[in-house]
């Protein structure tokens, strides 16, 4: 190969070296969310949909910052009976998917704002937040403004005991 044949082909393969390591770059960086993901127990597209949902952790929920809280929890029922937040409200998140749970939510607080006088901040819970991540999507986008407590009723049971909510948590 002569020095401008040389040439010519390098300066046509030029871009393929850095495209090929941005090429790497992105595929690694997808494994490294896949398995960040995967240990939040969420698959990637719900992972990097909880980025953009608004989130309350244990801490700014227990300290009583919000006043008028509605607790719903989008867990099963066996879930639920088998462990909840006291004073939480079950709305299984295929029924919000199905619409029916999101007219059960609309009767959830209608029925505190009439008993308090005030519009509640709705805080959606699961066992560790891909549930409530979806189901917080689905309210939104019916113009609900809610939050998902983040790490659900996993991160609450690390840090209160069920005789410890209703010390915790503001009356229903």
């Amino acid at each position: 190969m002569q020095t401008s044949d040389f040439q010519e082909f390098v300066s046509k393969r030029r871009y393929l070296i850095p495209l090929a390591l941005v090429g790497s770059l992105l595929v690694a960086t997808a494994e490294i969310l896949s398995i960040v993901a995967y240990q939040h127990q969420m698959s990637l597209p719900v992972y990097l949909q909880s980025f953009s949902t608004p989130q309350i952790s244990v801490e700014e929920l227990a300290s009583s910052k919000l006043r008028s809280v509605v607790l719903i929890d989008v867990r099963s029922p066996d879930e639920y009976a088998e462990d909840h937040i006291a004073n939480s409200e079950l709305v299984p998140l295929p029924e919000i998917e199905g619409e029916a749970g999101i007219q059960r939510v609309k009767n959830i607080v209608e029925r505190y704002e009439k008993k308090h006088q005030a519009k509640p901040t709705v805080v959606l819970y699961c066992t560790s937040g891909m549930r409530s991540v979806k189901a917080n999507k689905y309210l939104s986008d019916r113009g609900y403004q809610v939050i998902t407590l983040t790490g659900g009723i996993t991160a609450w049971r690390k840090q209160f005991t069920r005789s410890q909510d209703l010390q915790v948590l503001p009356a229903k």
